[in-house]
């Protein structure tokens, strides 16, 4: 029986007795082995496949499941609810706000990506919502749950402003904002890191807000104040929840008159007024805007009379596309709060 080393064969007798007898071993021969197989029609067809489907899908996810001249991408809807006017169910308002949503919908059938607007008339409550309730890219608009807590626990006696922070070099983030450039050991206070967030989008404020605070903090006020699409770790919410947030900001639901002042001027003539300021003229405008690559929002309260909120955002755009088609939506949104009272 053979409990160790390798079975012997015929040859290895031989061998032996050819040892003995005083002549060399034989030269093994060794087996070729055969050279690998070129790769078939089949195996070609599925790398072909696996490719484009690859692509595919890269395309469209980067595009928010919308390509040009295709529709949206997307689970069956088995509730069958669709709002499009809320409030003051007046015909004049529903027949201009539908005449306004199949001109969007027709000219973005052909554009990459989607579009979201949130209208509140801040005096009678009136409302108009086109893909409202649409989970997008927030940008920068993540910022403003995250200032509004910081303010909230300050009025609350857990936190002061007053307190300073020292900026340290692992603090840094890149994109906008000034702090960035700061040396290392800058004191900054609290008000005043909430103060960049608001006039400079600043991100490094950001980081530092969010470190003091924490995340599972921050979670928890988004949760309170019902902003039931936001996401804070994904960076994702929704044209609704955004005008939900403004609209209890202006309606004092999360902060004193006070705060809610100092937020609204640390939101009024920033370094950004790419989008609502730059179309609405006429009026001070306190807004959030935000914007990465295929993402453009802004958001805000218009200082009119009546005021109101207006949210508008895009992911998965072409840039150009999106700067002339927001520009639309603005002047949608100024006649849909004033020509509906004529």
């Amino acid at each position: 029986m053979l409990f160790f080393g390798r079975k012997r064969n015929r040859e290895d007798d031989e061998d032996d007795e050819l040892e003995e007898r005083g002549f060399p071993p034989r030269r093994k021969i060794r087996e070729r082995k055969s050279p690998p197989k070129p790769w078939g029609k089949r195996e070609r067809f599925l790398i072909l496949l696996l490719t484009t489907l690859t692509s595919a899908f890269l395309a469209a996810s980067s595009r928010k499941w919308k390509l040009p001249g295709l529709p949206k991408i997307e689970k069956p809807n088995l509730n069958f609810e669709q709002t499009i006017i809320l409030e003051n169910n007046k015909r004049q308002v529903f027949d201009f706000a539908k005449q306004f949503e199949d001109g969007l919908t027709n000219t973005t059938s052909e554009l990459s990506g989607i579009y979201g607007v949130y209208v509140v008339d801040l005096q009678n409550n009136s409302r108009y919502g086109f893909n409202e309730n649409e989970q997008m890219q927030a940008a920068s608009l993540m910022k403003l749950p995250t200032m509004a807590l910081m303010f909230k626990l300050a009025q609350e006696g857990d936190i002061s402003l007053s307190t300073k922070y020292i900026l340290k070099d692992s603090d840094k983030i890149p994109g906008s904002g000034s702090l960035y450039s700061k040396p290392e050991g800058t004191q900054v206070t609290y008000l005043r890191l909430l103060q960049y967030m608001g006039k400079e989008s600043d991100n490094t404020a950001f980081g530092i807000v969010r470190k003091i605070l924490g995340d599972e903090k921050i979670n928890g006020y988004i949760n309170q104040i019902g902003l039931i699409k936001t996401d804070l770790e994904q960076n994702l919410t929704s044209p609704k929840d955004m005008g939900k947030f403004f609209e209890d900001l202006w309606e004092g639901r999360m902060l004193s008159e006070e705060n809610r002042e100092t937020m609204l001027g640390f939101l009024t003539d920033t370094i950004w007024e790419d989008i609502l300021p730059k179309y609405i003229t006429d009026f001070k405008v306190a807004h959030k805007y935000g914007r990465e690559v295929h993402v453009i929002n802004d958001a805000g309260i218009v200082f009119s009379t009546p005021p109101y909120v207006l949210v508008v955002m895009s992911d998965g755009i072409v840039d150009e596309e999106a700067l002339f088609i927001e520009d639309e939506i603005i002047k949608f949104s100024n006649n849909f709060i004033f020509d509906k009272r004529k």
